[in-house]
């Protein structure tokens, strides 16, 4: 990781860490919008923009992570804040694609649970707030990038997680350098990214 930690971290992987039964199974699908240039299910999977970039779980360089959203609508609205952030001008010029991916995982920190937040001292309100890429543009890790690493490094495998952009959406971040034996994550119609990929 090239940015500074976030001082909070200790604190919040030791209250992941503590036996507290906080990271919990999840099963579910979740969908990501991806361009053209990478629609084979191994790229899809792989997290390696965010890990080159940054994301909201995520510092550049710490780990990778997946994120998409539990709806479809919710992952084409996420798809385009980014973009308006970045200023790419509407309609996109490139073609995306809507991929679905399944999950059954066993160790999912849920974000969503008013419950695993007060465990954790956290508020929906302070999950959304801070602008992410404005604190790391400063060199410095953000709030929810120190949550990310903390589940990370007590070997979670993603999160649950209120969406910053759309209200009462949910997204989810999946890592897949933890993902643990006899989890399941598989991109759904596989094959069919697979020709496109081959034209």
């Amino acid at each position: 990781m090239t940015c500074r930690p976030h001082p909070a971290f200790e604190k919040i992987r030791k209250r992941i860490g503590q036996g507290s039964g906080l990271l919990q199974s999840w099963q579910g699908v979740a969908y990501r919008v991806t361009t053209l240039e990478y629609p084979s299910p191994k790229s899809i999977l792989l997290g390696q923009g965010s890990f080159l970039h940054g994301g909201r779980w995520n510092a550049i360089g710490s780990f990778r992570a997946v994120n998409g959203s539990i709806t479809d609508t919710v992952a084409v609205a996420e798809s385009r804040a980014t973009a308006d952030y970045a200023r790419v001008p509407q309609p996109f010029r490139a073609p995306r694609l809507l991929v679905a991916i399944e999950f059954s995982l066993q160790a999912v920190l849920d974000l969503t649970s008013a419950s695993v937040r007060a465990a954790l001292g956290l508020t929906a309100a302070a999950l959304r707030e801070e602008d992410w890429r404005q604190t790391q543009e400063t060199g410095r890790e953000s709030f929810t990038q120190t949550i990310g690493r903390a589940v990370f490094s007590n070997h979670g495998e993603g999160l649950l997680v209120p969406s910053a952009r759309v209200p009462d959406g949910i997204n989810f971040a999946f890592f897949p350098e933890n993902q643990q034996s006899g989890s399941l994550v598989v991109v759904l119609e596989s094959e069919k990214l697979e020709r496109i990929r081959l034209v």
